[in-house]
């Protein structure tokens, strides 16, 4: 036996040979494993950009649909209502449709039929109602980031208070208008983004 070491140590390039051979083996099975992994890195697929479902304008909302919203502003000049007949959430799109009328005080009247992308935080007018009672498609529809303040207030209020949840999805219809009918108490809630 020490012979024959001493046999490979004196011929070095039989002992390179055989170390080479043996390194070879034992990383083989790891390069290959390696390889797979980048190929598999090869088949990723990028998701599908967003895409808005379609929208179909509703009637001109009935006065005895409306029920009131209260929005967190006490010195609005203004009362708000959504048509309780036309609410549509979408959970594929994200979006949440309603149909708001706006009172002034002086009992004039605006109606426009719009949307709520809870995840982004923007809304989008789809709709103005017409002097003789009829939803007219916008002229130009664009989503638009919500503020929080501003004559168009009511907004901020729907997306944060009643039509979206706090894992920023809509909520079903049934919840929104169990939200609208038993409102929380802004005084007491506090606000808190999500």
């Amino acid at each position: 036996m020490q012979g024959t070491l001493l046999h490979m140590i004196k011929n070095t390039p039989l002992l390179y040979s055989i170390l080479f051979i043996s390194n070879a083996l034992l990383v083989a099975p790891g390069y290959a494993e390696q390889e797979t992994d980048d190929a598999d890195l090869g088949t990723f697929i990028e998701p599908e950009a967003w895409k808005e479902d379609g929208v179909v304008i509703p009637p001109y909302p009935n006065a005895d649909d409306l029920i009131p919203v209260e929005v967190d502003r006490a010195e609005m000049p203004f009362d708000f209502y959504i048509d309780a007949k036309n609410l549509f959430a979408s959970p594929n799109s994200g979006v949440i449709r309603y149909t708001v009328m706006i009172e002034s005080n002086s009992g004039a009247k605006n109606v426009l039929f719009e949307g709520i992308r809870c995840a982004t935080r923007e809304f989008r007018t789809y709709a103005y109602g017409t002097y003789d009672n009829k939803l007219v498609k916008a002229r130009t529809s664009n989503w638009d980031y919500i503020h929080d303040s501003g004559a168009m207030v009511h907004r901020y209020n729907f997306y944060r208070h009643y039509m979206c949840s706090e894992y920023l999805i809509p909520n079903p219809v049934d919840v929104v208008l169990q939200k609208v009918k038993y409102p929380e108490n802004f005084q007491v809630s506090g606000e808190h983004e999500y």
